[in-house]
């Protein structure tokens, strides 16, 4: 498998952290992608392939074994799970439904935060005040949510962390990481000490966010 791969992306990430749990890290090839600032606003040169694998042109993008280009972090999530025999990643049967709408919740956090920063990286003449408090809107509602449903969040003794408790975990690490996020722990407890056990998982320490290269 080769991976279209960055070290900013939150969705990248999930893909990253749901391998390393599932054991199949060794398995992929990482491609190493470049981003020029504009890319939040303006068509920039792509790296080599990943167009052709995935038009929409979004990290990340995976090629599976077979040649299948996934172009979607949750597909990707997805596919490594049905790798492993029993993979844990996504539960099966009816306990998978409680997990997707928490995974939801999650991920649409997740979109906030990379639109977010999409419209920082525009020109600031003509950047949208108005757009950006919609994002941080959604983004309070979302840990709001989360705090509320914590108890979800905590991984049982020798399990492996599910989708959505992943795509928290990322998502809780994105908005310590960028200094324009405000600090998500104020009146969400719960959230927060589950957040600091969390973040210390081998898969989480080996994916901390780092900017990507322009060039």
């Amino acid at each position: 498998m080769q991976l279209f791969w960055t070290p900013a992306s939150p969705f990248t990430r999930k893909v990253v952290v749901a391998a390393k749990e599932l054991g199949l890290w060794e398995n992929i090839e990482i491609a190493p992608t470049t981003w020029p600032l504009e890319w939040g606003y303006a068509t920039v040169s792509f790296t080599a392939g990943l167009a052709e694998a995935n038009p929409v042109a979004r990290i990340p993008t995976l090629i599976t074994d077979d040649g299948v280009g996934l172009g979607c972090s949750t597909l990707i999530c997805q596919h490594l799970n049905g790798q492993v025999v029993g993979g844990e990643v996504i539960p099966s049967g009816a306990a998978q439904w409680p997990m997707w709408s928490l995974y939801a919740v999650a991920d649409g956090l997740l979109e906030a935060q990379v639109a977010m920063r999409a419209e920082m990286l525009r020109p600031a003449a003509v950047r949208s005040e108005d757009y950006l408090q919609k994002q941080r809107d959604r983004i309070d509602r979302c840990f709001d949510h989360m705090e509320g449903r914590s108890e979800e969040l905590a991984v049982a003794d020798g399990a492996l962390p599910n989708l959505a408790q992943i795509t928290a975990g990322i998502a809780c690490g994105y908005q310590d990481w960028r200094e324009w996020l405000t600090d998500f722990r104020p009146g969400r407890a719960n959230l927060s000490s589950w957040y600091e056990g969390f973040r210390l998982r081998p898969a989480m320490r080996a994916s901390e966010p780092k900017d990507t290269p322009e060039v």
